[in-house]
C-alpha cells in the first residue's frame, strides 16, 4: 500500500520482492520503523519510549488494537519486550539495517571482522572496541555503522519504503530470471541507483542521505532517553 502525497489517494500495489526472506524482512523493517514514531496519543513519546517508561506495551496495543488481530502480532510482542540485551551491542545482529538492507542477507557477529580486529587488538578495553566499532561504516549494513543499524528508521525512511518497493515490485513481478540470484542481483542494482536518485518524499534529497540523517537523528534521541531513564548500553 502506498500513499500518494500529491493527491492524499492511497494506492494499492502488489508486493513482489525477489525472495522470501526480504519479503518478511520489508515487514519487520515497517515495524521497527514504526517504533520510533513519536504519537500524540502517546504524549508525543515513541512506542519504544513508552514501552520503556510503562515497562509494558500495553499503551501501544490498545491505542493500536487491530495489531493484536493480525498475524503480526506476536512479532510486535517480542520486539517490544525490551531486556538488558536490546541495550548490548550483540542486539544490532538481530536488526534489519533496514531499507538499504533490504535484499541483503541476515548478519551474525562471526561475519563481523572489523568488530573482531578490534577486539583483537584492544583486547584489554573492549569498551574502547566497541565504541570505535558502533561509529564505523561497516559493509555489512550498506555503509550504515552498527549504531544507525541499531536506531532503526522512523517516518521518512517508512515512507520511502513503501515507494522503493512499489517500484521494484512492478520492475520484477511477472518477469523470468534465470536464477535466483539472477533476481536478487536485479533487485539490488535497483535499489543501489534507486538510493541516489533525488525522491520528493525526502524533498529531492537522495533517500540514502535523507535515510541516514534520519536515523542519526532517532539514535541521538534514543541515546538521549537512555541517559534520562538512567539506562546503560553500549552504543552511547
Amino acid at each position: 500500500m502506498k500513499s500518494d502525497n500529491s493527491s492524499g489517494k492511497i494506492k494499492i500495489f502488489k508486493l513482489c520482492l525477489p525472495t522470501r526472506k526480504s519479503t518478511e524482512k520489508y515487514s519487520y523493517i515497517q515495524i521497527e520503523n514504526f517504533l520510533n514514531i513519536p504519537s500524540p496519543e502517546l504524549n508525543n513519546k515513541t512506542p519504544f519510549e513508552d514501552t520503556i517508561i510503562n515497562k509494558n506495551p500495553s499503551n501501544f496495543f490498545n491505542l493500536y488494537p487491530v495489531i493484536k488481530k493480525s498475524p503480526m502480532f506476536k512479532i510486535y510482542k517480542k520486539i517490544l519486550t525490551f531486556t538488558k540485551e536490546e541495550f548490548n551491542y550483540k542486539s544490532v545482529y538481530s536488526k534489519t539495517g533496514g531499507l538499504l538492507n533490504l535484499i541483503n542477507p541476515e548478519v551474525n557477529e562471526y561475519m563481523d571482522r572489523e568488530l573482531q580486529e578490534l577486539l583483537e587488538s584492544h583486547k584489554e578495553d573492549k569498551k574502547k572496541a566497541i565504541n570505535i566499532w558502533k561509529d564505523k561504516p561497516s559493509d555489512l549494513w550498506s555503509s550504515l555503522p552498527p549504531k544507525l543499524v541499531w536506531a532503526g528508521g522512523g517516518d521518512i525512511e517508512e515512507k520511502l519504503l513503501t515507494d522503493f518497493a512499489q517500484e521494484l515490485s512492478s520492475l520484477i513481478e511477472g518477469k523470468r530470471f534465470n536464477s535466483p540470484t539472477e533476481a536478487i542481483m536485479t533487485s539490488l542494482t535497483f535499489l543501489r541507483a534507486w538510493q541516489f536518485n533525488p525522491n520528493k518524499i525526502c524533498s529531492e534529497q537522495q533517500p540514502g542521505k535523507a535515510i541516514i540523517e534520519e536515523r542519526q537523528k532517532i539514535y541521538e534521541r534514543k541515546i538521549l532517553f537512555l541517559r534520562e531513564m538512567n539506562i546503560e548500553n553500549d552504543f552511547s
